[in-house]
């Protein structure tokens, strides 16, 4: 038997150190990401509903003592504290956190508010259209302007619905997790 395609690779000094330098390099970008704290917001017990933030993600709070909002950039997340760009807050200093753009649920209800909407203006161009292909004028039914109407109100009733914030009291808990940590809890 002729094992050709197994003769060794000639490989320069060089290049066999630049490919140990990306190794290295790769390793220790690995070791910061699996190092990573998350700030975990989370309602009872129920998991499917939690709320992360990572390192880099926007943070719009309440801070005790003050009546407005303020955005900032999580830098840091540690065991204790969090680094933002311009602050440094402890969890206890958090009163409440804005979640309308963090939050799935938000886009479902979004998206759920603009489907009877959109079906209510269809009802009525339809309606409308048709009346004017067959009459030469618009006219509509009164069923068809209750539908219409119903369909419409619906939709604009849904829309204020949406989770906007989310105050940290009750059942309302907001934690830091290190990865070490829920990586052991799945594991048992």
């Amino acid at each position: 038997m002729n094992f050709e395609c197994f003769k060794p690779i000639q490989v320069s000094i060089p290049i066999l150190k630049s490919i140990l330098l990306l190794l290295l390099l790769l390793g220790l970008v690995n070791v910061r990401i699996l190092g990573q704290n998350y700030l975990i917001l989370q309602r009872g017990a129920n998991q499917k509903t939690r709320l992360v933030y990572e390192e880099g993600d926007q943070l719009v709070y309440l801070q005790k003592g003050l009546d407005y909002y303020i955005q900032d950039k999580i830098r840091e997340i540690r065991s204790d504290i969090l680094v933002l760009e311009e602050n440094v807050l402890q969890l206890g200093q958090i009163e409440a956190i804005d979640i309308r753009e963090k939050d799935e649920r938000n886009r479902t209800l979004g998206n759920l508010s603009l489907l009877p909407m959109a079906a209510g203006t269809m009802l009525l161009l339809a309606s409308g259209i048709n009346s004017l292909y067959a009459d030469g004028k618009i006219e509509y039914s009164s069923g068809t302007l209750i539908t219409g109407g119903a369909l419409i109100g619906a939709g604009l009733i849904l829309q204020p619905l949406r989770y906007k914030r989310f105050r940290i009291k009750g059942r309302n808990k907001i934690q830091i997790i290190p990865l070490e940590d829920l990586e052991e809890s799945e594991g048992t």
